[in-house]
């Protein structure tokens, strides 16, 4: 085990840790730092952007062992609270660049970095940083975004005033049509909102963890489902599969689109005879930790 000090948000904690786990599983695990999102767990996504010595990390495969001692790090509880909103998230909500809001807070920690190192980017230059340090977003297309970080850097720059980028109410009262913030906005950009991963660390002891088994081709059929390997994996309690969805084992589609010919039920929750693209999800395995639900389903 690894004994390290680090200055997370200006305030020093020790932590002990396998030498081998990620500064994301120390923050979120360890330190109950959820504003630090992880998807990728493959340094592709920027969801869990950091900053460590003043550099723009990767907190899902940065392992701990390369974080000096006594490291400065910064995660977005150290940028902004709800009750003390820096700029740049106000910045985010002002323009709507908080949808699903998942990205958002490595978005937020990334032009933080950004802005130190230049305060008065161009467009260009700010979509050239977010592609360099892989920030990617699936909901905004990025204009949202870029327009809040032109704005935050105006008010840093003293060329705009922050109140320039609260919401005002209408005179009339009415917010149709208008850039009210959603009303988790807030959350979003603190990184406060829990996500489905965010609430599993917040779950009972004894609480069991799934793993999905994905389709790593783009089409076939499937000839059979084997999950009896699985099921002999230490700590796995069930693998399951098509056969144990009760009802009818579909997901409701895009009916509403004119373009959309079927029903609505043409894709089905857990795949059993047909993988129709790639990461379709086969079974789902549940264990005693999330390591033995990944380990188990590489053996479906």
């Amino acid at each position: 085990m690894l004994k390290r000090t680090f200055n997370i948000n200006g305030a020093l904690k020790t932590v002990i840790v396998d030498p081998e786990a990620t500064l994301g599983d120390v923050l979120r695990k360890q330190l109950m730092l959820t504003g630090t999102k992880v998807s990728c767990d493959d340094g592709h996504c920027g969801a869990c952007s950091v900053i460590v010595d003043g550099k723009l990390t990767l907190a899902c495969i940065t392992k701990v062992n390369r974080v000096p001692e006594n490291a400065k790090i910064l995660t977005i509880e150290g940028i902004g609270q709800p009750n003390n909103l820096h700029v740049i998230q106000k910045a985010m909500m002002a323009h709507g660049a908080a949808q699903c809001g998942f990205c958002t807070p490595g978005f937020v920690v990334s032009t933080k970095a950004l802005l130190e190192k230049n305060p008065k980017p161009t467009r260009e230059e700010v979509r050239a940083w977010f592609t360099q340090h892989h920030n990617a977003c699936r909901c905004t297309g990025y204009k949202p975004i870029v327009d809040a970080v032109m704005d935050a850097a105006a008010v840093l720059r003293g060329e705009k005033k922050v109140e320039d980028l609260e919401f005002k109410m209408p005179a009339d009262g009415r917010i149709w049509g208008s850039k009210y913030p959603r009303p988790t906005a807030e959350q979003k950009v603190t990184g406060t909102l829990d996500y489905g991963q965010d609430l599993g660390l917040k779950m009972p002891s004894g609480t069991l963890h799934l793993a999905l088994v994905q389709a790593k081709v783009s089409h076939a059929n499937i000839l059979s489902i084997d999950t009896s390997e699985a099921e002999k994996m230490p700590g796995v309690f069930k693998v399951v599969t098509h056969k144990d969805v009760l009802g009818k084992n579909r997901i409701t589609g895009l009916i509403t689109f004119p373009t959309n010919k079927g029903d609505g039920w043409d894709r089905p929750i857990l795949c059993g005879t047909k993988v129709f693209q790639y990461g379709d999800a086969i079974a789902i395995v549940c264990a005693d930790t999330p390591e033995q639900a990944k380990a188990a389903a590489e053996k479906v």
